[in-house]
């Protein structure tokens, strides 16, 4: 077994841990992994005890480090764990009443229809798919008819319950908008980023600026009042809020620009590599048998059209590194919170840079840029509003500006690489453990701080610089929405919908940092229990 001073520790975890890997022996190899024979029994029983600590308690990055030092994948340790549980805890024979019969359950009306909007949401299941389900566990025939009725007056309470709610606990919100699409109909929808709260889910017959105006205000109905959006480029959003009469600042997504920037370089990596093989086909003919005419009608300029192609594949990759670094909120170097002066002088001698490179697919990028430039850093102004507050409060506490400022670059800091790292950067992840070390030490010498360090979190959270959150929303409801196939029309549509966003919005996240909670619990919207199916008149028995 690799040492463990030969090994660079991913985690941070008490020293009793490292010690006792340390002591473990080489034994020999066990019946409960006889496929893994370099695992002793200690091995094993180690791994296991590490796996059964519960997730929230478990220290970060541990899981990675038994992947890496005992050459077991992820889910190599998972199922191994469960292998030894299974054999401490072996399966307990099902409970029998009085007269030796099996425990049942009664199939009432109100479990069959639990069971089947369950199965629907979040189940996924179609209709179909459902009648089998319930023959097979609940020795229940029902047609195709009945179980569609259902499904549509549940998502008809549903719409009623949604209607019900009040949003204004969500006071002034910066919303995301997006659509997708489902049978040609575009599927309107409205969230709330930082609870996942989704505000409107609408079916409509198009997704003009005047349908749009309409969702805007349906969407702040029920209280919440939308302070800014966060959008895409599409050409119909400017004038919906005209449309609505609302003046709205807006934030454009930044990950579709860089996604869009990461295309145009591939673009041009790809012509430099076609003039290249020009350049080596004629080089071949030339070789094989020269020709001045060849030489000098074809090669020489294939030549120059290679070395000028590479040339600006090189200073758009270069610059495009500035744009991202223009469009940061919180610089991964320093932690410094940037102000929106520096972020607007840097994006625009990029983009005076990238004006200056001659291929057709950069200047239609630049153009598209430079025609959205002023709302590439609205977040950055809500950021600044928003720590105006904040400063007070900080200053109560260290009175001192350099400390000021050197704790919120450390959790600015920290902030960015943890960002980093859910996004799949793993290029980062020294840093960031290195980050979240520094702020622990502030934390450790001075633990009052930690409410600070978390609403500083929050506000950076909060202020919206992507759509990748709707657009996760609108990958799950692609999901459900594929089982399906078809509805009859936009009315059975919108049905399913709400059941969808009422399912959506009482749903306890499994992992993440809102782990435990709902999107309405987060955004403090009580509608009076835990359980949507009791919402819609089917409470647990």
């Amino acid at each position: 077994m690799t040492l463990y001073l030969d090994k660079a520790a991913v985690g941070n975890w008490p020293e009793p841990l490292e010690t006792t890997w340390q002591l473990l022996g080489g034994d020999k190899a066990s019946d409960l992994a006889p496929k893994l024979p370099h695992l002793g029994l200690s091995d094993i029983l180690f791994l296991s005890t590490v796996l059964s600590i519960d997730r929230s308690e478990r220290p970060w990055g541990i899981v990675t480090w038994l992947s890496e030092v005992f050459n077991v994948s992820r889910p190599g340790l998972y199922a191994l764990a469960k292998r030894v549980l299974a054999r401490l805890q072996p399966e307990v024979p099902p409970l029998t009443l009085t007269g030796g019969s099996t425990a049942s359950v009664e199939v009432t009306p109100t479990r069959l229809a639990r069971s089947v909007l369950s199965a629907t949401c979040p189940g996924k299941m179609a209709i179909r798919p459902l009648q089998q389900l319930l023959d097979e566990t609940c020795d229940q025939r029902r047609s195709v008819g009945w179980i569609s009725e259902l499904i549509s007056a549940a998502g008809r309470e549903a719409g009623q319950v949604l209607a019900r709610q009040d949003t204004s606990a969500l006071r002034q919100v910066i919303a995301a908008r997006d659509e997708t699409f489902f049978q040609n109909w575009p599927l309107l929808l409205v969230i709330e980023p930082v609870s996942a709260t989704i505000l409107l889910a609408q079916a409509c017959p198009d997704r003009q600026a005047d349908t749009w105006g309409a969702a805007l205000l349906l969407a702040q109905e029920q209280g919440a009042t939308i302070g800014g959006m966060v959008e895409d480029m599409a050409r119909m959003y400017p004038k919906s809020q005209q449309e609505a009469g609302v003046e709205l600042p807006v934030q454009k997504d930044l990950w579709h620009i860089q996604r869009d920037g990461g295309r145009v370089r591939r673009a041009l990596e790809r012509a430099a590599f076609r003039a290249t093989e020009q350049v080596l086909n004629l080089e071949k003919q030339l070789l094989k048998q020269w020709d001045e005419q060849l030489f000098l009608d074809k090669y020489i300029a294939a030549d120059a059209a290679e070395a000028r192609l590479y040339e600006q594949h090189d200073q758009f990759a270069h610059w495009l590194t500035h744009l991202v670094d223009a469009l940061e909120l919180v610089d991964w170097r320093s932690g410094e919170i940037r102000e929106r002066a520096t972020n607007n002088w840097l994006l625009t001698e990029t983009l005076t840079a990238l004006g200056r490179i001659d291929h057709p697919k950069v200047q239609k990028w630049v153009k598209t840029l430079r025609r959205h430039q002023p709302q590439l850093l609205t977040s950055l102004d809500w950021l600044a509003a928003t720590l105006t507050d904040f400063q007070p409060q900080l200053a109560r506490q260290l009175p001192h500006p350099a400390r000021q400022q050197a704790f919120c670059r450390t959790v600015a800091r920290h902030w960015r690489l943890a960002q980093a790292l859910i996004n799949g950067h793993t290029q980062f992840r020294t840093l960031a453990l290195q980050a979240e070390a520094d702020l622990q030490d502030w934390l450790a010498r001075q633990p009052h701080l930690q409410p600070l360090a978390d609403r500083l979190q929050a506000l950076l959270d909060a202020a919206g610089r992507t759509s990748s959150m709707i657009e996760n929303i609108n990958g799950l409801l692609q999901q459900f929405l594929h089982q399906h196939r078809a509805f009859r029309n936009l009315d059975t549509l919108q049905l399913y919908l709400n059941l969808f966003t009422l399912w959506h919005n009482m749903r306890r996240f499994e992992r993440g940092k809102r782990q435990g909670q709902s999107p309405w619990q987060i955004a403090g919207i009580d509608p009076g229990t835990d359980d949507w199916l009791a919402l819609l008149g089917y409470p647990a028995e």
